[in-house]
């Protein structure tokens, strides 16, 4: 769904006082999900009459997130998860109290994955029984790493699109790299999972160079940061880009299940290449075409687990199913 898309369905809710109390807003959470946190905070903020105006003092303290009413959670620097200290006791005081200009209340958790076990089932209680006009966007790309319970009980809107991958350098390489595969068969599923596993290589190479360019930047901050500190960055920044090169990929699979059960062509990520999926698609069964999503999650899961990236990738691209003649 495209953040414009999901901002028109949140928007007539809010009109319609249907808005739930939890938002999980899956996507870049430095892209299209934080755009979309935004855009709510905007409409519930706006003073102006025809919201939102993103202008007014209220919108433009949402965007500098300086707003009073709103509580950002984001992962430590050391540890880059979410702490329960900060959801026991920057969060949940936040929340319960009197709103201060006498509206909305909301807390904003990003990379909400991060959260330790014991910070989730903290958070978990005040979820499920939140103060009066209050609402908390938790914005994952890895939704898979949240407990089932707060996933339950949020509704989730997914704008893992392509709308902010393809700036990217690498985005039209991939590409490329799945729309020819090679013939089908283990030896193909090994070489593309080669190809991929490097590709790979060079995004972290360039989350370390965005990394240090950020440190030189800031000569106090480089001064104090520790070895382990940096690199517990370098590898969250990673994660993050490898996040949304899976993402691409899960978006490339979604376009093949959208022509193998004929959708509307309208509602693909990567028209460029109708033709070639129209054809593969006529040689997918709908389970196959299921499995190819569900391949890619299990890459997200194991991959977020820990596990060799070789081997995660060949072991999963050996069971998609390309529609390869």
């Amino acid at each position: 769904m495209r953040v414009d898309e999901a901002f028109t369905f949140i928007k007539n809710a809010h009109a319609k006082n249907r808005l739930t109390s939890g938002l999980l807003i899956i996507g870049d959470v430095r892209g299209d999900a934080a755009l979309l946190s935004t855009k709510i905070l905007q409409l519930l903020f706006c003073t102006d009459m025809v919201k939102p105006c993103g202008s007014c003092t209220a919108c433009q303290q949402v965007e500098n997130k300086t707003a009073f009413d709103v509580t950002w959670i984001v992962p430590e620097k050391r540890s880059r998860q979410i702490s329960i200290s900060q959801i026991r006791e920057r969060l949940i005081p936040a929340i319960m109290q009197t709103s201060l200009q006498g509206g909305w209340k909301s807390g904003v958790i990003i990379a909400a994955d991060r959260m330790h076990q014991a910070a989730a089932n903290c958070f978990l209680k005040t979820l499920e029984e939140p103060p009066q006009q209050t609402i908390f966007l938790l914005l994952s790309d890895s939704p898979q790493n949240l407990l089932p319970t707060i996933i339950s009980r949020c509704q989730r809107i997914d704008v893992s699109n392509a709308s902010t991958h393809s700036q990217v350098w690498w985005h039209n390489e991939l590409l490329e790299m799945l729309a020819d595969p090679g013939p089908a068969g283990p030896v193909s599923a090994m070489g593309l999972a080669a190809r991929i596993s490097a590709l790979l290589a060079e995004v972290k190479k360039e989350a370390q160079k965005s990394v240090m360019a950020e440190y030189s930047e800031d000569e106090e901050a480089a001064i104090n940061v520790s070895t382990d500190e940096l690199d517990a960055r370098i590898e969250a920044r990673f994660r993050e880009s490898r996040q949304t090169v899976l993402n691409t990929m899960q978006c490339w699979y979604r376009d093949l299940l959208a022509f193998t059960v004929g959708a509307d062509s309208k509602t693909i990520h990567y028209p460029q290449y109708t033709e070639l999926m129209q054809a593969r698609a006529q040689n997918l069964t709908l389970a196959q075409a299921l499995a190819n999503i569900d391949a890619v999650d299990g890459i997200k899961r194991q991959l977020e687990c820990n596990m060799s990236e070789p081997y995660v990738l060949s072991y999963w691209l050996d069971r998609v199913s390309n529609g390869l003649p």
